[in-house]
């Protein structure tokens, strides 16, 4: 990640100074855009400040969190009113700021625009131009989810003002840009920087991450836009995922706690890298879920009376998400959730004690030794559990209820949970009666598959949406239910990412 933040510094030369063509003199002394792109090095330095420029921006609190639909029984009042969509956003509250993105869009395009101008190999044109195309992708993919509508910027010289392009017209647009990505990147296990060196981060596209994105963008389409026949095209891309034995499931719960979410593991497809990075690189959460609701046993010197104030989730939600005794998640993502449920809410304040992301590093030396420094967990962004179950939806939604049935069990059987019945209620349709997930999220009970425990604390939720004629809807549940847009990370279409 250090090659990172020498670009941050060196692409915004590259913009602001690309163009200048001052008496055709190319100076010798100065970065410009026609004397920057001539070896696989300076391509390469160019894709990290992109790289860089992605965790930036969607590393961001906001991004990662408006409009989730937080399922935790107390927020503070910041994080309600984010959480909730309250209508009442000022213009100059980042909520409504797209500028971030369309920067990382910018970077994207002058790659893409200036690639062909250095002496590279075929593979590693194919490499960089891949990864170039996968995050413009997934960034158009945001913004049509946020905004609906938006301008489409195709080129790095398309510099005027633009209106906004329907929101299918950016759908179409990362379905090409994935669909070349697929064609042109190597498969996880193959990735390589340009001294030829194994690279291991999540953060950087593969085959696979393509791939994951194209089906998440392919059902959201289908859905939203009443294109059924996608679902099969979903469906195609959850197989090439599934298939490439470059990604594999983490063996248990304890695994998923202590390998899958601190990053970087064979389960995780698409992640914003905070590992084995310097010191000051590291931002105070890796993982923001883990700052905000994490206290006891996780971070140093905390004790079971440690106060818990911005989020917190009853023992009795808990309970309910994981009702299953044999589940290991009720054991792995809480710390003796029954017995501390006996203990004083004086000391417990009545909630569960959280232990899933463990990345926690503290102090080793000055006043502050032993007290949390911060946390070195990835943000996890999309990983194969996520792609398994969207399959499940995909595979429900076109009639093959068995084969949903199969992915559904297979997150459960790695949980030791039981696996489906019937009794659960139907996966597409659901059981209006079971009062216990109904009372706690929302006025209906949903599908088994969008809003199983697979799903649930804390995680983000499928990408299914409520009846609605566009996307872009913010507040009042026009587009998504509460439920949908639950906790934790980036985005509604995403199946949870910290699922079991």
């Amino acid at each position: 990640m250090r090659k990172i933040k020498y670009m941050s510094l060196l692409l915004p030369l590259i913009i602001l100074f690309g163009c200048e063509d001052f008496l055709n003199e190319e100076p010798e002394n100065s970065v410009t855009n026609g004397n920057f792109w001539k070896t696989g090095q300076d391509v390469e330095s160019a894709v990290y400040g992109m790289q860089r420029e992605f965790r930036n921006v969607f590393g961001n609190v906001t991004l990662l969190y408006r409009d989730r639909g937080l399922p935790f029984d107390y927020m503070n009042p910041q994080w309600s009113r984010a959480s909730n969509g309250t209508p009442s956003w000022k213009g100059t509250d980042g909520q409504l700021n797209w500028v971030g993105l369309y920067r990382l869009i910018a970077n994207c395009n002058l790659i893409l625009d200036n690639i062909g101008l250095a002496s590279l190999p075929g593979d590693r044109h194919d490499f960089y131009r891949g990864q170039a195309l996968c995050t413009r992708a997934y960034t158009y993919f945001y913004i049509l989810k946020t905004w609906g509508d938006a301008p489409l910027v195709k080129e790095s010289v398309d510099v005027g003002e633009k209106a906004r392009s329907k929101w299918q017209d950016l759908a179409d647009f990362a379905i090409a840009d994935l669909k070349e990505a697929t064609r042109l990147l190597p498969v996880a296990t193959n990735l390589k920087n340009e001294d030829g060196a194994t690279i291991t981060s999540k953060q950087v596209p593969s085959k696979g991450t393509a791939w994951a994105i194209l089906a998440h963008v392919y059902a959201w389409k289908a859905a939203l836009n009443n294109e059924p026949d996608l679902n099969k095209l979903a469906i195609e891309a959850c197989d090439s995922v599934i298939g490439d034995r470059s990604y594999q499931l983490a063996d248990n719960a304890k695994d998923i706690c202590e390998k899958v979410l601190l990053g970087n593991s064979d389960e995780g497809i698409l992640e914003l890298d905070f590992r084995n990075t310097s010191g000051q690189d590291l931002r105070a959460a890796g993982s923001y879920a883990a700052e905000f609701f994490q206290k006891y046993p996780v971070v140093p010197l905390t004790t079971p009376s440690t106060r818990r104030t911005f989020l917190r989730l009853n023992n009795a939600t808990a309970m309910a998400l994981f009702s299953d005794l044999n589940d290991e998640r009720r054991k792995e993502y809480f710390y003796e959730l029954d017995y501390m449920a006996t203990q004083p809410t004086s000391v417990t304040q009545g909630a569960a004690y959280i232990q899933k992301w463990r990345g926690a590093i503290a102090y080793e030396d000055g006043p502050q030794v032993g007290q949390l420094k911060n946390w070195e967990d990835n943000e996890i962004l999309l990983r194969l559990a996520d792609i398994i179950l969207l399959r499940a939806e995909l595979k429900a939604n076109t009639g093959d209820l068995n084969g949903a049935i199969f992915d559904l069990n297979t997150i459960r059987n790695r949980a030791k949970a039981h696996e489906y019945s019937a009794d659960e209620g139907d996966l597409k349709k659901g059981d209006r009666s079971r009062k216990g997930k109904r009372t706690l999220f929302g006025n209906t009970q949903p599908a088994v598959l969008r809003y199983c425990q697979e799903r649930d604390f804390p995680g983000k939720t499928s990408w299914q949406i409520q009846n609605t004629n566009r996307p872009g809807c913010r507040g009042r549940g026009t587009l998504y239910s509460r439920r949908e847009l639950r906790f934790h990370g980036q985005h509604a279409h995403e199946t949870n990412p910290v699922l079991g």
